[in-house]
């Protein structure tokens, strides 16, 4: 069972457990909002989905979720680029 979600105090532990050196606070953000391209320069492509950045949220934030979803508009999107 998950618990409630709070708002993100910035607090940065999921960019000090991310095994990739990246920054899920801020995906998060911008797939919640449906802004892929400042998501793709983000590098969610590089997302290896670990799971650690959720785990460790002290505000229970779904941050895998989102990325997973927004990892999936990007890759649409990188799809639809090389078809052309």
């Amino acid at each position: 069972v998950r618990k409630t979600p709070q708002s993100c105090i910035k607090c940065a532990k999921c960019v000090g457990v991310c095994p990739m050196g990246l920054e899920p606070y801020l995906m998060y953000g911008f797939a919640r909002r449906l802004r892929y391209e400042e998501l793709e320069a983000a590098h969610v492509t590089d997302c290896i989905e670990c799971g650690c950045c959720s785990y460790t949220c002290p505000a229970y934030l779904p941050l895998l979720d989102y990325i997973r979803l927004g990892k999936s508009e990007v890759a649409k999107i990188l799809r639809a680029r090389k078809a052309r």
